[in-house]
């Protein structure tokens, strides 16, 4: 069946970026249309003013100059952009002063930022911000309150941000208790010899006070500890409340030191440096002044579950004193060292042994005083320690013990996660890190019925997955004999199962609207997000977006007025729509993106067309997501078209209940899809091109074995080359006239050809604005082993331009390319090829070419 689909007409257009350099005192606004802001010398922004950034604006620090705000900054960025503050210098590592905020009572505030390579990202000296939904890389210290001297020191907001590989402290509060910091991932910062927490409290004076809420964060595999309070002169002044964050894969999880406060709801788990027994402990309670409240915590999968020292006196449970904060409830459990020893707590190094520690009404790993003493190292083991209160404790469940192997033939998968899921809900009921290709045995303490899933550990890798009965028809099991139950060996593959599940759920009235909820989920887990949707003649719209939040709880954003998630009936040539694309949860609004329809006007059944498609047309030269339906099938099927002449995130929606309303999508309650990833199953297919020093011609190849013989190409229906089977790509010298010219392609057999892709239209003018010559090419670290890290593209003119960066083997065959994103001077390679292969060890060249042909040639050692 002949398919013909049109893509955009599109004007290339070629221009010259012009630096504006900025120094000494500024206000106003920047404006993206005058990147780069190149800093040339330190900025003031003056007292009584303010300097506003608009989205899209990138500011390159030129030296080691700071952007002071006397009065204030608001650099508010959008989803799609943001706004850069980073170092433009010719030493890729080199810092800049970063920025630093002195109004003590003008509120400055960055939102999608990206900050980099700062001795500070941003520095509040007693200074008024909110920081939010912002990416901090690669400073010296990412975020700094500083409050010293004050009695009110100023608000500081940090929320929803990302903050990674900061050489000390991610975020760095000193003595500023008017500090929140929510809903933040904190990871791979402390990466110097020295022992910086990813967040870190200190507090240098008797005066001072310390005491801000840290609160729903993620602080995971940072290099030294997680949380860090210490309090340097004993003053009894940090006393921060901590609570529901997930601190993991640290090398300690949480250090107080001569400081106090309340910590509750956390999970506190996995944090170890492998065989370093100087490394481990869940929580590192330290000095005669530490007397923190720990309530409801999960402490498991430590080296040790609280390690104290120095006279510390935790209250872990106190039922005498009928303190709010101390009923306990901490789960400390499967605290265990490189040498297989438990350590629910362990202390050590005490003067006064006379200390009695509260550790009241928890649950631990047994049930009976002498099993739980034994995981304790206190006065009844060393009399110079102090004496650990266990008693009255909560019962467990007797425990059934879960045992086997976990097998993988990829070596650099040392660990994995193992899983317990509930079959009935898909919540993670128990979990567990375990070493691969090693016996275990774990405790369970629940009868449920569950699936037994197994993950990699190794964050590097591909994802590698294990289950119970098979990867992809995994079998629900209930552990319930008085023996252990044995799974035997299971090996890891890196073959994922289906990618997702959407089902309808029972209708609510939201705005007005009976509204079915529609629950995305991932193999066999519980759901994750839901799109509350109701039927509006022709379309499908969404009146509400959930989303499970790091509580584990569903957060409800209103959509209104809706917006349409699909069109199902009706789909008119060529009808376009503005159609939800996915919800920014910064602005709390949905995102849209203009759709084109393009049914097969060959075959109509009762008016509606057999087989349609809708794509993207909201920029590019190819779209960037096309979605097909085909009604015989009652298949949807969603193609992710990327840069690189291939699919990705390809994914088929199957009904599994046949119920219909008469749409192509019925919201009938328990109506379900599943979601695979496929494969184009016609082709030659989805026809695109990008434009850098001449015309390249892409697309997706024939998937199976054919008669065709060989690739045709036309330019305004006149044959332009013929191509073998085996190339994928073709270059050509564009027509630059202002007309505009169709190009489409075809597979031939000798005899006849089927056009099976959409046509080009493509309009280029003359220009005859200068092009900038990419002068400079930094690369790092060269050699690279991209196990240990990525290597970074650093390059000058590129965006407008169209610039082309490329990889080639020493045989001069192409490996990897990219077109970087209109102003963006950095880009990393993983060391793998287009189809995402791991790339051999050996010498590379790499070539930055402009729209002129001129290049940059540099040569790259990889090593494995």
């Amino acid at each position: 069946m002949k398919r013909l689909f049109l893509c955009l007409s599109l004007i290339t257009i070629v221009f010259t970026i012009n630096a504006t350099q900025v120094s000494g005192n500024q206000s106003g606004t920047w404006l993206a249309a005058n990147n780069p802001y190149e800093v040339v010398g330190d900025v003031v922004v003056p007292t009584g003013t303010t300097l506003t950034v608009q989205p899209g604006v990138i500011v390159q620090a030129m030296g080691n100059y700071q952007i002071t705000a006397q009065g204030n900054i608001i650099a508010i960025g959008t989803v799609q952009d943001s706004i850069y503050f980073v170092s433009g210098q010719s030493v890729p590592t080199a810092l800049w002063k970063g920025i630093r905020l002195e109004n003590t009572s003008v509120q400055s505030q960055f939102s999608y930022c990206r900050i980099d390579l700062g001795d500070y990202g941003i520095n509040s000296i007693n200074s008024p911000v909110s920081i939010t939904y912002c990416h901090f890389k690669n400073n010296k210290r990412g975020i700094q309150a500083y409050g010293i001297g004050s009695t009110n020191p100023a608000q500081v907001l940090i929320g929803s941000n990302l903050i990674e590989l900061s050489v000390q402290n991610g975020i760095l509060i000193v003595q500023n208790s008017n500090t929140t910091v929510t809903n933040n991932a904190i990871t791979r910062n402390g990466t110097s010899a020295s022992y910086y927490g990813a967040i870190q409290l200190s507090n240098q004076s008797a005066g001072g006070s310390n005491s801000p809420l840290i609160a729903y964060n993620h602080i995971h595999h940072n290099y030294k500890q997680g949380i860090i309070a210490w309090d340097i002169v004993s003053a009894n002044a940090i006393n921060p409340e901590v609570h529901h964050n997930l601190v993991e894969n640290n090398l300690t999880g949480i250090y107080f030191r001569h400081a106090s406060g309340y910590l509750h709801h956390n999970t506190v788990r996995n944090n170890f440096i492998p065989g370093d027994m100087n490394s481990g402990a869940g929580f590192m309670i330290s000095g005669s002044t530490a007397q923190p409240y720990l309530e409801d915590n999960i402490v498991t999968g430590n080296y040790t579950g609280f390690y104290l020292t120095e006279n510390a006196n935790p209250i872990l449970g106190d039922l005498a004193i009928y303190h709010a904060w101390a009923q306990g409830g901490n789960q400390i459990s499967n605290n265990i060292d490189a040498n297989n020893v438990m350590h629910s707590i362990y202390c050590y190094n005490y003067t006064n042994s006379n200390i009695t520690i509260k550790a009241e009404n928890n649950f631990w790993d047994y049930n009976t005083a002498p099993q739980i003493a034994g995981t304790i190292e206190d006065h009844n083991d060393n009399t110079a320690l102090p004496t650990i209160d266990f008693t009255p404790w909560q019962n467990n469940p007797i425990p059934i013990y879960l045992a086997g192997t976990f097998a993988s033939n990829n070596p650099l998968i040392t660990q994995v996660y193992l899983q317990l899921v509930s079959a009935h809900t898909g919540n993670i009921l128990n979990y567990w890190t375990i070493d691969c290709n090693a016996p275990f045995q774990v405790p369970v303490y629940h009868d449920s019925l569950v699936y037994i899933i197994a993950s990699s550990f190794n964050m590097e890798q591909p994802h590698y997955m294990a289950a119970y009965g098979s990867l992809m028809s995994p079998i629900p099991v209930q552990i319930i004999a008085d023996v252990q139950f044995d799974i035997g060996t299971l090996t890891l593959t890196n073959q994922l199962p289906n990618w997702s599940k959407r089902k309808v759920g029972v209708p609510e009235m939201v705005n007005g609207h009976q509204s079915y909820p529609l629950m995305k989920s991932w193999y066999v887990y519980a759901p994750f997000e839901k799109l509350w949707l109701f039927r509006d003649g022709n379309y499908l719209k969404i009146s509400r977006y959930s989303v499970i939040s790091d509580t584990g709880f569903f957060e409800n954003y209103d959509i209104n007025p809706p917006v349409i998630w699909r069109k199902i009936a009706s789909c008119g040539f060529n009808e376009t729509w503005q159609q939800y694309r996915g919800f920014d949860l910064g602005s709390n609004t949905p995102m849209v993106g203009t759709v084109v329809c393009h049914p097969d006007i060959t075959y109509f059944e009762e008016g509606m067309p057999l087989y349609y498609t809708m794509f993207n047309i909201s920029g590019g030269g190819l779209a960037n997501k096309i979605v097909t339906y085909d009604i015989f099938t009652q298949k949807w099927t969603a193609y992710e078209i990327s840069d690189n002449y291939k699919v990705n995130g390809m994914e088929e929606e199957v009904p599994a209940v046949n119920q219909t309303d008469g749409t192509l999508f019925p919201l009938i309650t328990n109506n379900s899809w599943t979601c695979s990833p496929v494969q184009p199953v016609t082709g030659p297919s989805y026809f695109g091109y990008n434009w850098w020093d001449s015309l390249h011609l892409y697309w997706i190849p024939l998937r199976e074995s054919t008669n065709f013989l060989s690739y045709r190409i036309y330019r305004d229906y006149e044959l332009l080359a013929e191509l073998p089977l085996s190339q994928l790509t073709y270059s050509t010298t564009p027509i630059i006239d202002g007309m505009v010219h169709i190009y489409q392609l075809s597979a031939w057999d000798g005899v006849n050809e089927q056009f099976a892709t959409n046509q080009i239209y493509i309009v280029l003018g003359n220009n005859s604005d200068e092009v900038i010559v990419p002068d400079k090419l930094s690369i790092y670290p060269n050699p690279f082993n991209p196990a240990a890290a990525a290597l970074t593209f650093k390059f000058d003119s590129v965006g407008a331009n169209r610039s082309k960066l490329a990889v080639y083997n020493v045989k001069g065959q192409l490996v990897w390319s990219v077109t970087p994103p209109k102003g963006v001077k950095e880009i990393s390679w993983d060391g793998r090829d287009k189809q995402g292969r791991n790339c051999a060890a050996g010498l590379y060249q790499v070539k930055l070419t402009d729209n002129q042909g001129k290049s940059v040639i540099r040569k790259i050692m990889l090593i494995r």
